[in-house]
This record gives C-alpha cells, sequence and structure tokens, in this order.
C-alpha cells in the first residue's frame, strides 16, 4: 500500500514550531538550574608497604593467613572482592569478621580536604569505621545533622546514590569507587544542583591500585566484571 506524506511547512504552522522552540530552550539545563558542568579528579594516595605486600601474596597464593584469621582468595570472585577491599585499607576475612588495615586513606581524605565542608560515599561497611575513627566527631551519617552543622556527612554508593540532595558539600569526595557503571553515573549526578553552576568529584584511589581500572571501566558505561578483572590481573 502507500501512505500520504503531508506538507507542514505551510506558514500558518510557524506559530506552532516557534512556541515549540521556545519551551525547548527555555528548559535546557542550564535555564532551569541545573549544570552538567562537572570536574572529576583523580587523586592518589601511598597506602602502607604492608597492604601491597598482602596484596602480592594474595595474587600469588590465593591466601594469606594472619595470626587469628584468614584472607581467602581460592575464586577470581573472591580474589577481585579482597582486592578492592585491601586497596582501600579493609577486609572481611573468611570468618566473617571485618578489619581496618591501613588508615592511609581515610588519614589523606582528612588533611586534603581539611577546610571544605563535603560528603563522602563509602563502598564497604568497614570503610565506614575507618572514618569514623579517623574524623570523631566531625563525621555524620545523617543528613539533617550534615545540613545543620559544619560536620562532613558519610553515605553507601547504594544507599546514597538516588534521592539524596548533598547542595551544602563543597564537593563530593569518593573513598572506594563500586564496580556498577549505574552506582557511577548516579553519584556524578549528587552535586547536580540548581544553587551550583560548576561541580566537583574527587575520587582517592590508592597508588597502583584497583580502583583506577575500575574507573576506567564504568566511565565507559561498563561495569567492571570478572572478565575484566582476570584480563587486567590474571
Amino acid at each position: 500500500g502507500t501512505h500520504e506524506v503531508t506538507d507542514y511547512s505551510n506558514a500558518k504552522y510557524e506559530p506552532i514550531k516557534l512556541i515549540i522552540e521556545h519551551l525547548l530552550i527555555k528548559f535546557t539545563q542550564k535555564d532551569a538550574g541545573f549544570s552538567t558542568n562537572v570536574k572529576e579528579h583523580v587523586l592518589q594516595c601511598d597506602m602502607l608497604p604492608m597492604t601491597y605486600k598482602i596484596i602480592n601474596k594474595l595474587k600469588k597464593d590465593k591466601v594469606v593467613q594472619g595470626k587469628e584469621d584468614v584472607i581467602l582468595a581460592d575464586t577470581g570472585v573472591k580474589l577481585q572482592s579482597k582486592m578492592h577491599q585491601l586497596f582501600s585499607g579493609t577486609c572481611k576475612f573468611e570468618s566473617g569478621n571485618s578489619k581496618i588495615l591501613d588508615y592511609s586513606k581515610g588519614n589523606f581524605i582528612k588533611n586534603h580536604f581539611s577546610n571544605k565542608k563535603i560528603g563522602i560515599f563509602y563502598k564497604f561497611k568497614e570503610e565506614l569505621n575507618l572514618l569514623k575513627e579517623v574524623y570523631k566527631d566531625n563525621l555524620t551519617t545523617d543528613l539533617d545533622e550534615f545540613n545543620n552543622s559544619d560536620k562532613n556527612i558519610a553515605l553507601q554508593f547504594i544507599s546514597g546514590r538516588e534521592g539524596i540532595s548533598l547542595r551544602k558539600a563543597d564537593c563530593l569526595v569518593a573513598y572506594n569507587i563500586d564496580f556498577s557503571a549505574t552506582t557511577y553515573f548516579q553519584f556524578k549526578d549528587r552535586l547536580t544542583t540548581k544553587e551550583r553552576t560548576e561541580n566537583h568529584l574527587f575520587w582517592v584511589f590508592s597508588k597502583n591500585g584497583i580502583e583506577e581500572k575500575i574507573y576506567k571501566s564504568v566511565m565507559n558505561k561498563k561495569d567492571y566484571t570478572l572478565s575484566i578483572f582476570k584480563k587486567d590481573y590474571l
């Protein structure tokens, strides 16, 4: 069959066209008060020599025996997870217990952003314990307290990535990075607010750590899967 093509170039349709164009221009992100100018900064943090030693032994032997507990990485998934934890200074042992092994990242963030009111995003629960020990009373996990005090706030990537406005934060700081590309892009949106025309995100990565490899993957809209990890390390 055939279909008829209507010519809409007629002059009487011009006012409608102008109205539509006006609305499209008027409601761009910029005019609505939302900025897409997000500047990302990667900061490198030296971890303790002990941390690198543990990771290298785990990669080689797939197990590290401590005085009281064991770090086991007998599968690719476990090795990926343990390296992810260790490069940020904590570890969950085979027994299920978690422990802080290296405070380097927490101290680095506290010193580097000492004159800023910041929102810190962490991945693992033990990382929150680390941040609490470093910041003492100058850290909260409550949004109302953050908005009405000089305290910094710590939020977990998954629970804090949606529906929370951190407009009172001078900048956002990622203590770690999630394997999920969705989490990455939602994290970037956290500072997109009417009150700000330029937004800054700071990623704190361990020097020569796994985080930068994760970052390169998720920023290209790819989850950091086991297969990518194996190409990087195995």
